[in-house]
């Protein structure tokens, strides 16, 4: 007996060590997805290690782990690879490969069925604390994983504290949301479908900013530099401040703030945030925009130009096209309208008449909501947005505004 109860002090005393906040489960989710996700979406040679028993909200993921070419190793107690039952509350996600090593360990005994107590660590070279624990009640060696998977494991100060203070500030933010949520108690009980869209747009447009944190985090352990860190690192405040604002906006259906908005200004800074995308896919993302002034709620335009650019980089395969491969933002006045004009020469999108159905995709991994959710959005800032033009080699989306 003593030597299980050690075993799971082991791990507890780990979790103790980082003295960080409680997690909501919801941002565990998130959490848990943006350190799979990217070996799941580019496959490479790597190994995954996990005890997820409450896979609420995971099914899929897992699934598709599963069912994959990627080793893994199931550490839930019917998977029979335990020496010891001794982790009864304790779970894990431990990602391997040689770009990237990624560890999540967390205590579900909190106290409060709603959150959870975690450690994280991202490429530092700590990662064999938590693999040797993991080791020692393992039936399966994985010493040769933690000799073979070993990238760049310099103790990543910065990009550590940065995950978690991100994961603060998201846990804070939702904390404020869910309080004046409840204020609107009375008025969200009468539109339960209201209530229930927006919850989902929300989630929706937070795995959006998680995902640029994610492939930024790849850049950051790539660089040494000190200004590229910093760069990068700014560049996740204003993921972070995005996302919070997305959360801050279930306090009310009137949320959008429309103000003169620099044109020039805003796309810029959607280049730097969704320029990530485009890492390693030769992709030449051209901007030409006039000085020009729209009535706008800046993040929320920011995102759909986000998303659409996203979106862009997602349609084009590997195939090298002779001209090159672009996507190209345009904003042009138009008597008393701004047109944002954001087109690609990918293979054009198949029936173009369902794009802006809510729940419609052509991705094995797609929710239908990216699209839904620009057209809301622009709509809610007394605009349009429409597909404009879709052929074989061309796909245009035009954005519509009030100008000044």
């Amino acid at each position: 007996m003593k030597k299980i109860v050690r075993q799971q002090n082991y791990l507890k005393e780990l979790i103790e060590t980082q003295d960080n906040k409680f997690l909501s489960r919801q941002t565990l989710k998130c959490l848990v997805r943006s350190a799979l996700e990217p070996l799941l979406d580019a496959p490479e040679s790597g190994v995954v290690f996990y005890r997820i028993d409450n896979k609420e909200g995971l099914q899929g993921l897992i699934k598709r782990l599963e069912f994959s070419e990627i080793e893994s190793i199931n550490y839930s107690d019917e998977a029979g690879n335990l020496v010891e039952k001794v982790w009864a509350n304790t779970e894990f996600i431990c990602v391997m490969t040689h770009r990237y090593v990624s560890i999540l360990l967390w205590d579900n005994f909190t106290g409060d069925k709603n959150t959870v107590r975690y450690y994280s660590l991202y490429n530092s070279k700590l990662q064999n604390e938590p693999l040797d624990i993991i080791k020692r009640n393992s039936k399966i060696d994985i010493t040769p994983y933690q000799e073979k998977f070993t990238p760049d494991r310099r103790d990543n100060i910065l990009l550590n504290a940065s995950i978690r203070r991100l994961l603060d500030n998201m846990v804070d933010a939702a904390d404020d949301a869910v309080l004046g949520f409840a204020e609107k108690t009375a008025e969200t009980l009468r539109d339960g479908d209201y209530a229930a869209r927006k919850a989902r747009v929300i989630a929706h447009e937070v795995r959006n900013q998680l995902s640029i944190v994610d492939l930024y985090t790849e850049i950051i352990r790539k660089k040494t530099g000190d200004e590229s860190v910093l760069a990068s690192l700014n560049t996740i405040s204003k993921a972070i401040r995005m996302a919070g604002n997305s959360l801050l906006a279930l306090k009310t259906k009137e949320n959008s703030e429309l103000k003169p908005v620099l044109i020039r200004e805003l796309v810029q800074e959607a280049v730097e945030l969704a320029g990530v995308y485009l890492e390693g896919k030769e992709i030449e993302l051209q901007v030409e925009t006039d000085d020009i002034t729209a009535m706008a709620d800046y993040d929320k335009l920011l995102g759909v130009i986000i998303n659409l650019v996203k979106n862009a980089s997602e349609a084009f395969d590997s195939e090298t096209l002779q001209n090159g491969k672009y996507i190209k933002i345009k904003a042009e006045k138009n008597e008393d309208f701004v047109n944002i004009l954001v087109s690609n020469n990918a293979s054009g999108i198949k029936e173009p008449e369902k794009i802006f159905n809510e729940g419609f995709t052509t991705k094995s991994t797609g929710t239908g909501l990216g699209l839904w959710i620009c057209k809301k959005s622009i709509e809610e800032q007394m605009g349009s947005i429409e597909l404009s033009r879709s052929t074989e080699d061309y796909t245009e989306f035009t954005i519509k505004l009030g100008g000044i």
